[in-house]
């Protein structure tokens, strides 16, 4: 079917950037449904993730959206999806706002340019990284339940490098993030999103906690170690070739509050840590984390 005047439709999720990825599979099933009689907006303050995507036309800051009821015949505002409903998956959670079905293709996506791949490609030959390599989101920022502790990092490379060390170690993330000042670590610390998507595809393996990184790293190829605190697999492991947690390691913290973050009081806005003092992100087994990696390389 073809229609004279393509019906608008405004999609919104206010932030972060691992949330609006996990949105890009709403916009990609809106435009498998319309096609061409669909003109797709995005309204979201972190932008980056939906730049060079092929199925959208604008991209707005949420408090400059023109108006919706004199724009836009669909609305679908995707802000406190899961946070009102933490006991489902986050991705599943906006499939059922946005189409009541959650039978549907739920992976995300990100469309690295050119220069993006051009870039990598460089870097990776410039620092000998052609051959194996891992990517490492060693977080440092806000929630302590998802900044797991520097020796538990340290004790997971000195195992890695005790086995073999054949292979080199690249750090993403952002500037605050944590990275190790050595030969055998790369830093791509700022790297956009779809730049540590294309790196991760060449990766053997993604290694870090729910955040940005791992998003990208859920649009790629690439094998992941999930290492999880608060929440349980089955809310944030990527959907990919129609399985849940396909081509995943899931380490949990050893906490017996693991997945805390379904009894937290709705809407979710932070983590309140029954043990005051987040120990799930200093309790993972480093042996673990460390012969996962391996089975990779």
């Amino acid at each position: 079917m073809r229609i004279e005047n393509p019906i608008n439709i405004l999609v919104q999720r206010r932030a972060a950037i691992g949330d609006v990825i996990m949105t890009t599979g709403i916009v990609r099933e809106l435009k498998h449904r319309y096609g061409h009689n669909a003109n797709i907006d995005i309204a979201t303050d972190v932008a980056e993730p939906y730049r060079n995507n092929p199925h959208i036309r604008n991209i707005f800051p949420v408090d400059q959206i023109p108006s919706v009821n004199n724009r836009y015949e669909i609305y679908i505002n995707l802000d406190d999806a899961y946070e009102t409903n933490p006991t489902e998956h986050y991705v599943t959670n906006y499939f059922y706002r946005a189409f009541g079905d959650i039978t549907l293709d739920q992976s995300v996506e990100l469309f690295p340019t050119n220069n993006d791949r051009a870039l990598v490609d460089t870097k990776l030959l410039l620092t000998d990284l052609s051959d194996k390599y891992i990517v490492v989101h060693m977080r440092n920022w806000h929630w302590p339940a998802k900044n797991i502790s520097m020796d538990i990092w340290l004790d997971v490379f000195g195992k890695l490098f005790e086995e073999r060390a054949d292979f080199k170690i690249v750090c993403v993330g952002g500037a605050s993030d944590n990275f190790v000042d050595h030969p055998l670590f790369f830093d791509a610390r700022g790297y956009n999103s779809q730049q540590v998507k294309y790196l991760c595809d060449y990766a053997n393996a993604f290694v870090g906690i729910d955040s940005g990184p791992f998003q990208c790293a859920a649009a790629s190829k690439t094998h992941i170690v999930a290492l999880l605190t608060h929440l349980h697999p089955d809310r944030i492991l990527p959907f990919r070739n129609g399985e849940l947690g396909y081509n995943c390691t899931v380490i949990r913290t050893l906490e017996d509050c693991a997945g805390c973050n379904d009894i937290q009081q709705r809407p979710i806005r932070q983590l309140v840590c029954g043990k005051k003092t987040f120990p799930c992100a200093n309790n993972f087994d480093s042996t673990a984390i460390a012969q996962a990696i391996l089975k990779q390389l």
